[in-house]
């Protein structure tokens, strides 16, 4: 039995489309199969299910195209509704005990602007007194909702994670050197994330939603004038780092670029144009630029 269940299936969901990989371990060469399925207008709307019924005949056919039938399952959700915060607690609490204290804390000494959060923790540096921790929040309904689907289907899931966290965590096992101060810029089809990474931790999210033409459909005009309109928002980030997160002791010091935009050509010269800032963008080796976020989701290790 072991031996059937070998291995694992990874899925990332945006609004727009599913990719998945097949791997057969946690590493970078694991990958046995790979794809990617547009998904019909309105099945997944602002990182929500609004029609199961195509979601779960999709996962259906692959499931039953691969035999993935009782395999274990990680996916990523969209990032839309995500918050993260950087939070002190007492020093003498476990992870167990930080979760329970961090629930008593919610609408006292910080808000969240949904109710039922399913919360991950993560602990910092600490002192004598205190400990710093990471609370990465989101909607439990929403990823009770995907978890039910996936069940339906006959995959098992095991863990889920946020496609900025995936992509980062690709970039971490292949960068060449390290930066502090590093803003992920994952620029999708359908949703631009700016994560903010300090000291390899995510600290700080941004997602703002886009709605751009097809790229059959625009001109080379057009699409340096969408892009520089992001890119100003991507400046506001980058200063809002420096002048309000760090308080004006740090800033970016490396740019990461990924996504499935049809515009990310584009987007790297204008950027590199636009800042002083390094650039760096992942190179197209045995699968599209667009998979870093489903291959940095299956070196996530198994718990």
């Amino acid at each position: 039995m072991g031996l059937i269940n070998k291995g694992r299936v990874n899925i990332v969901i945006t609004n727009k489309v599913l990719r998945y990989t097949y791997h057969k371990n946690t590493s970078v060469d694991g990958v046995v199969t790979h794809g990617e399925v547009v998904l019909p207008p309105g099945v997944i709307k602002d990182g929500t299910i609004e029609n199961r019924s195509i979601l779960l005949e999709i996962l259906n056919k692959l499931v039953q195209k691969y035999k993935w039938k009782r395999k274990k399952l990680y996916f990523c959700v969209p990032d839309d509704t995500v918050v993260i915060r950087k939070l002190k607690i007492p020093v003498s609490l476990s992870k167990d005990e930080a979760d329970g204290y961090i629930k008593t804390q919610i609408g006292n000494s910080f808000y969240l602007p949904f109710a039922n959060p399913a919360i991950a923790i993560e602990f910092l540096e600490s002192d004598e007194t205190s400990r710093n921790i990471l609370i990465f929040a989101y909607p439990k309904e929403k990823l009770t909702a995907f978890e039910a689907v996936f069940e339906a289907a006959g995959l098992k899931p095991i863990a889920a994670d946020l496609t900025s966290l995936s992509v980062y965590r690709y970039y971490y096992v292949s960068k060449k050197e390290d930066k502090d101060h590093v803003l992920l810029i994952h620029w999708n089809q359908d949703a631009l994330v700016l994560t903010a990474f300090q000291r390899d931790k995510a600290i700080f999210s941004r997602y703002m939603k886009i709605d751009s033409p097809e790229e059959e459909n625009t001109g080379e005009d057009l699409r340096i004038r969408i892009v520089d309109e992001y890119i100003i928002e991507i400046n506001r980030i980058i200063d809002f780092y420096h002048y309000s997160i760090t308080k004006g002791e740090a800033q970016i010091n490396q740019l990461l670029l990924s996504g499935d935009t049809p515009f990310l050509e584009t987007a790297k010269k204008r950027l590199s144009d636009a800042v002083t800032i390094p650039v760096y963008h992942f190179q197209a080796e045995e699968q599209p630029i667009k998979y870093i976020d489903v291959l940095g989701l299956a070196l996530k290790q198994e718990s």
